[in-house]
């Protein structure tokens, strides 16, 4: 369960930062505009996008029983939030260039 959880994290984060400036998915925000909640699950939060992204995935590959896909779920949403806060003590301690 731990490795699904982590593996499902880890893809999660990898379609969060292709959103990010510069890089290849980040058109959709001409198309979803980053305000309000809409975009927060599906390319603007991690923690948020784990439960959508993280069932597709889990029924795709795993499909083991109900309550290892909640614990799954459960684990993956936990490991983005840690991504989340070493992100954004990474953005406190180094300054992006413009």
């Amino acid at each position: 369960m731990i490795t699904h959880a982590f593996i499902i994290s880890m893809i999660v984060l990898f379609i969060h930062a292709c959103s990010w400036k510069g890089m290849i998915f980040e058109g959709i925000k001409n198309i979803i505009k980053p305000e309000g909640h809409l975009y927060k699950p599906i390319y603007g939060c991690p923690i948020c996008m784990t439960p959508y992204y993280g069932t597709i995935i889990y029924l795709l590959f795993f499909r083991l029983s109900f309550a290892d896909w909640l614990l799954t779920i459960g684990t993956a949403a936990g490991i983005s939030v840690l991504c989340v806060l070493l992100i954004d003590i990474k953005d406190g301690i180094f300054k992006p260039r413009e």
